[in-house]
């Protein structure tokens, strides 16, 4: 299922629908108290996650919202967010959560509503919300309440921070863990299996043994290097970095050269680099590759990839750049495609993209008996 709502994209997966469908007990037995709580269960899920992509969206970002089993998560472009933006978006999360609790709460005081089920209601929102914002706040990564943990303690004491709150996130979830199951809360008890396994994950990555701790600190070390405007040092730490035999250094290095080159307006050098790369394990680097692959008419390339980067940006720039490709590879429909997708910007005006079919690049595609057909409702 897919919606747009406030410019940012949700797709909810099947496996939310099989977890929602176990966690309120519909299998059984369906009653209004559990489709009220089904409703509860996304709403405030989605209410959580706006909170994390309405201020990605403030910082000038392109969040997307996916519902997963048993949770949510907003991604976005990141690069050139600061640490404390990151922080903010991180934070805006539990309090959109606090908001429901507080309003839920403030609802049921007044009496406002005296409606069974209007009670109900805000009864089970104040109450589920309270649980997952306990649960959401434990310092394990990738909870918000971990990420947090990790910004203040990498903030204060650098690497040893980071390394620390990875180490806090371990022993909360075994806690968690061991009072989940010992006390009969087997969600609580599942959730901190599958989110303490993440956790080590993460804690090994960064890496307690001398090569990976290395290649790990540097990394960061060049981060702090492009946060300071030292480029040759970064370039230089990075450039290292490349050689490494771990894959997500090595492909995060590489990223974020990408990027330094690209603002240093070397692009080809950058493209070079990025062409070079496993453009499987790419995340945010394939937007910028296929944008440098468009001024080096490699119009195939952004072909392949025009489904994938526009799920990492899903933006009006990218859509127009699908467009664009598909207009040059004279496949009318699909430029009509992105171009119809591009017109659901709001702030897009019609002008505008009469405009841009009078360049040249639709010269291929602009009579094309498709085209028209698939491009005129944009124009009515």
């Amino acid at each position: 299922m897919k919606f747009t709502f406030l410019k940012i994209p949700v797709l909810i997966h099947p496996s939310f629908w099989i977890s929602l469908v176990f966690f309120v007990g519909i299998y059984d037995s369906l009653t209004y108290e559990k489709l009220i709580l089904g409703v509860i269960f996304i709403f405030s899920l989605l209410f959580h996650e706006y909170g994390h992509g309405l201020t990605a969206q403030y910082f000038g970002k392109n969040p997307k919202i996916d519902l997963v089993a048993f949770g949510g998560y907003t991604s976005y472009y990141d690069s050139s967010l600061t640490k404390k933006q990151r922080f903010l978006i991180t934070l805006n999360g539990p309090l959109f959560t606090g908001i429901l609790i507080l309003l839920s709460y403030y609802l049921l005081k007044s009496n406002i509503f005296l409606n069974y089920y209007m009670r109900y209601f805000l009864y089970v929102t104040m109450r589920l919300n309270i649980f997952w914002g306990i649960i959401n706040l434990i310092p394990i990564y990738p909870l918000d309440g971990g990420k947090l943990l990790a910004y203040i303690l990498e903030t204060s004491f650098g690497q040893k921070g980071l390394k620390i709150s990875l180490f806090i996130g371990n022993i909360s979830a075994i806690l968690a863990c061991i009072y989940g199951f010992g006390n009969n809360y087997y969600i609580i008890g599942y959730l901190s299996l599958i989110y303490g396994f993440q956790n080590l994950q993460k804690y090994y990555q960064v890496g307690f043994g001398s090569h990976k701790k290395n290649n790990y600190t540097l990394y960061n070390d060049s981060l702090k290097a492009i946060e300071n405007n030292q480029t040759k040092k970064a370039k230089t730490i990075l450039r290292k970095l490349l050689k490494a035999k771990d894959n997500n250094i090595k492909i995060s290095a590489t990223e974020t050269l990408a990027n330094v080159l690209y603002k240093e307006n070397e692009n080809k050098k950058a493209y070079d680099l990025l062409l070079k790369s496993d453009h499987q394990l790419l995340k945010t680097g394939k937007c910028l590759l296929c944008k440098l692959a468009f001024a080096e008419k490699n119009y195939i390339l952004i072909e392949k990839y025009s489904q994938e980067i526009y799920q990492i940006d899903p933006s009006y720039e990218i859509a127009l750049l699908n467009s664009k490709s598909f207009a040059l590879l004279n496949n009318p429909k699909y430029s009509a495609g992105w171009l119809k997708t591009a017109s659901l910007f709001e702030n897009v005006k019609k002008k505008t993209l009469k405009e841009i079919l009078q360049d040249k690049m639709f010269d291929n595609v602009r009579n094309n008996k498709t085209f028209k057909q698939h491009t005129k409702t944009i124009f009515k």
